[in-house]
C-alpha cells in the first residue's frame, strides 16, 4: 500500500494502453466517466431522493384519504371504490370483520413509504411489494380496507430518462471524439510503418503529409532523410564504380606486365603482391557497396540456407543442416545469402565441422551457425566486427582474408533490421546468431 501511494503510476503502468491511440482515448475517457458519475451520484442521492418521498407522501396521502372516508361513510363504498380506480389507480376491497395485523417487513421498514404511512395514517397498517404491484392493509370500521396500486406508481422515470439521456449523448460525443482521434493518429502510424519498413531496407507506398501540424513536419523530415541518404548511396555507388574502373586498369597492366617479363624470385613477389591487392581491392569495393539496390521479396529461408551452404567456399569441411517448417520471410535474398555465405565460409576455414539451426521465436527468424574451430575470445567478439579488423597479426589474404567478413555481414543484418551476435559454441568453437525481424 506504501508502494501504491508513493508510485501510483508505476503500480498502473501495466495494465495501462500501451499504444498512443489507447492513451489518448484514456485520457478522453476517463474525465468523462468521472463527470457524468459525480453527476449521476449528486442527482440520484438527491434528487431521486426528494421525488421518492414525494411520491410515497402521494400514496400515502391518498390511502389515509380513502381511509378517512371510509370511516366517515361507510354507505358509500361503491363510490369511493369507482373513485380510487379512476383518479388514484386505487383497486380498493373491504373485508369485513377482520382486523390488520401491523407489522411490515423487516426490508420495508423505514422506508420513504412505510415513514409517509406512518405520517398520514392514524391507524393500525401495514404493506408488501410483491413482483409488480403494492399491498397496503388500513384498519377501519367493522374490518380492514385493502389497497392495491402498480408498483410504477412509485418508481420516477424521470430519473432513468436523466441517466439514458446522459448515457446515449455521452457516447455519441466519445464515438465523433474517437472517430478524429483515429483520423489523427492514422497518419503517424502509417509514418511508423514507413520508418520500421525504411529501417528493415523494404520498399513502402509514397508518404503524403497528413494531419496535425507536428505530424506533418515530422512526415517532411522522415522523406528529406530518406532522400538525403538515397542521394548519398547513389553517389558513393557512382564513385566507387569511378575509383574500380581506375585502380583495376592500372592493376591490369601491372600484371600482364609482370607476366611478360622473365621469371625471378622478385617478379614472383610482385606477382603475389599485384594479386594481394586485387583481392583487396574487391573487397573494399564489396564491403563499401553495401547491399545494393535491391528490392525485397518473400522467399523460403531452408532454400536459401540450403543454397549458401552448397555455395561454401571449402565444400570440404561437412555443414550439418536439417530444415524446419519456417514461414516465408520478406528479404532481400542475395544480400541475406550473401550474410550467410560469409558466415559459413568464416566457420569452414577454422572448423573442422559446422552445424547449422534455425528457428522463430517472438516475430523474429534465428538462424545460428556453429563450428567447432578455436574461436574468438570474448573481449574480441565486437572488434571483429569492425571494418578491415583482423585476429590473425599477419596481412596474409591466405589466412584469413581482409577482415570484411564478418563487418558486410553484420551490416547486410542491420539493413533489415536485425542483428549479428557472437558466442561460445556447444561444440567448443564459434557461434554466430543472425536475427532477422518479420
Amino acid at each position: 500500500m506504501k508502494y501504491f501511494l508513493k508510485h501510483p503510476l508505476k503500480v498502473l503502468k501495466p495494465y495501462l494502453p500501451k499504444s498512443m491511440f489507447g492513451r489518448s482515448l484514456l485520457i478522453l475517457v476517463l474525465p468523462l466517466i468521472l463527470i457524468e458519475t459525480t453527476a449521476v451520484y449528486i442527482f440520484l442521492d438527491s434528487h431521486w431522493d426528494r421525488v421518492t418521498k414525494t411520491i410515497a407522501k402521494n400514496i400515502a396521502g391518498d390511502v389515509g384519504i380513502i381511509t378517512a372516508l371510509h370511516n366517515n361513510a361507510p354507505k358509500q363504498q361503491a363510490f369511493y371504490q369507482s373513485l380510487a380506480g379512476t383518479y388514484l389507480k386505487f383497486r380498493i376491497e373491504f373485508v369485513p370483520h377482520e382486523t390488520v395485523l401491523p407489522s411490515v417487513p423487516e426490508s420495508l421498514k423505514d422506508t420513504p413509504l412505510d415513514i409517509a404511512l406512518k405520517e398520514q395514517i392514524f391507524g393500525p397498517y401495514t404493506f408488501t411489494i410483491q413482483q409488480r404491484e403494492i399491498f397496503i392493509e388500513t384498519a377501519v370500521k367493522d374490518g380492514i380496507l385493502k389497497f392495491e396500486t402498480p408498483l410504477s406508481r412509485f418508481c420516477s422515470r424521470g430519473a432513468f430518462l436523466f441517466v439514458a439521456w446522459v448515457a446515449f449523448t455521452s457516447a455519441v460525443f466519445l464515438f465523433i471524439a474517437v472517430v478524429f482521434l483515429h483520423n489523427q493518429i492514422k497518419p503517424l502510424r502509417r509514418l511508423a510503418i514507413a520508418a520500421d519498413r525504411f529501417g528493415k531496407g523494404r520498399s513502402f507506398p509514397p508518404l503524403k503529409p497528413e494531419g496535425s501540424i507536428e505530424i506533418r513536419k515530422l512526415t517532411h523530415a522522415f522523406i528529406e532523410m530518406r532522400e538525403r541518404l538515397q542521394r548519398q548511396l547513389t553517389q558513393r555507388a557512382t564513385m566507387l564504380a569511378g575509383v574500380s574502373h581506375d585502380l583495376r586498369t592500372p592493376l591490369t597492366r601491372m600484371r600482364l606486365q609482370l607476366t611478360m617479363m622473365p621469371l625471378s624470385q622478385e617478379i614472383v613477389g610482385l606477382q603475389k603482391d599485384v594479386e594481394e591487392m586485387s583481392k583487396m581491392l574487391e573487397g573494399y569495393l564489396t564491403f563499401a557497396r553495401g547491399e545494393g539496390p535491391e528490392e525485397a521479396s518473400e522467399i523460403d529461408i531452408n532454400s536459401l540456407l540450403l543454397d549458401a551452404i552448397e555455395g561454401r567456399a571449402d565444400p570440404r569441411v561437412p555443414v550439418h543442416y536439417s530444415p524446419t517448417n519456417l514461414p516465408l520471410f520478406n528479404v532481400k535474398p542475395q544480400a541475406l545469402k550473401r550474410c550467410l555465405m560469409n558466415l559459413i565460409n568464416n566457420a569452414t576455414r577454422y572448423g573442422k565441422q559446422v552445424w547449422i539451426g534455425s528457428h522463430t521465436d517472438n516475430d523474429s527468424l534465428f538462424i545460428s551457425i556453429e563450428d567447432d574451430g578455436p574461436g574468438i575470445p570474448e573481449g574480441k567478439r565486437e572488434e571483429v566486427f569492425k571494418p578491415f579488423f583482423r585476429l590473425d597479426s599477419s596481412r596474409n589474404i591466405a589466412t584469413g582474408g581482409v577482415g570484411l567478413g564478418l563487418s558486410i555481414a553484420r551490416d547486410i543484418a542491420h539493413g533489415h533490421g536485425g542483428e549479428i551476435s557472437l558466442s561460445a559454441s556447444e561444440h567448443g568453437g564459434l557461434k554466430a546468431l543472425v536475427m532477422i525481424p518479420y
